[in-house]
């Protein structure tokens, strides 16, 4: 699951407000636009290796209002040019790709298996068929999707299909078996006004993925049911959904089991 970032964003803001500070500046690569209407936008960065509007997805209009990201109408090529320019060295020569709240030498598996011992259990690995084929060592350290660890010799690779957390069972399948049409998302943030008829989007799933044309049919004020124009592989509950119009965020929340 994606870290909800207008937690962090809140408890930021009250500090550099504590300190007299009018707006909070940040590094990510996005960037926010006020329309003719006054409503806050939030748009993709310039750099579309780099973008990271996908983590700031529930940031509320207060907080994107009182928010600026300097860096989102530049490439991390040119953010570079003008650090050398300047003299200013990184305190790191390679970037960070991990979470930010994982220690140095732990590993994910590590981290989760620390939150939950239940999760840390050995079980069985069984296919979508129901066949039995192996043991796992804990479902913390598997995701939906994951091919790396199964560990279970076939004429074709398994692929995680499903954690099923009620049994400690890990279950596997083909890649084909990976593949879902549509799904539910809860607790979604709306940066743009609720849509209250179905309306086409550009959904994305997973942060290293691209978007991909869906239809979102709105169950609630923050709940909706996807349905993708192709079905697409390793949707995962608890991950973001996040939705689309060009290079514009509409909003996000998380996939359901349902």
């Amino acid at each position: 699951m994606v870290c909800n970032p207008s937690i962090k964003f809140g408890v930021l803001l009250r500090f550099a407000q504590g300190l007299g500070a009018e707006c909070l500046a940040t590094g990510h690569y996005a960037m926010v636009r006020q329309d003719s209407l006054g409503r806050y936008r939030l748009l993709k960065g310039v750099d579309t290796r780099k973008d990271q509007s996908y983590f700031l997805a529930r940031l509320s209009q207060a907080q994107l209002a009182k928010t600026r990201f300097p860096l989102g109408a530049l490439t991390k090529v040119a953010v570079r040019e003008i650090a050398a320019r300047r003299g200013l060295k990184p305190a790191a020569l390679q970037e960070s790709q991990d979470v930010c709240f994982i220690k140095a030498g732990s590993s994910y598996s590590q981290f989760i298996a620390g939150l939950s011992n239940r999760l840390s259990e050995p079980g069985l690995i069984e296919t979508t068929g129901g066949e039995i084929i192996g043991e796992h060592q804990g479902l913390h350290a598997f995701t939906v999707g994951q091919r790396r660890g199964i560990n279970c010799p076939a004429a074709a690779p398994y692929y995680v299909v499903r954690l099923d957390t009620a049994r400690n069972r890990l279950v596997v399948g083909l890649k084909k078996d990976l593949l879902t049409a549509e799904c539910g998302v809860t607790r979604i943030n709306w940066i743009c006004p609720a849509p209250q008829a179905p309306l086409r989007v550009q959904a994305r799933v997973r942060y290293r993925t691209r978007e991909t044309p869906a239809t979102l049919t709105p169950l609630s004020e923050d709940s909706a049911r996807v349905r993708f124009d192709s079905p697409q592989p390793a949707v995962t509950p608890g991950q973001a959904a996040v939705f689309y119009d060009g290079d514009e965020v509409l909003g996000g929340g998380f996939i359901s089991k349902g």
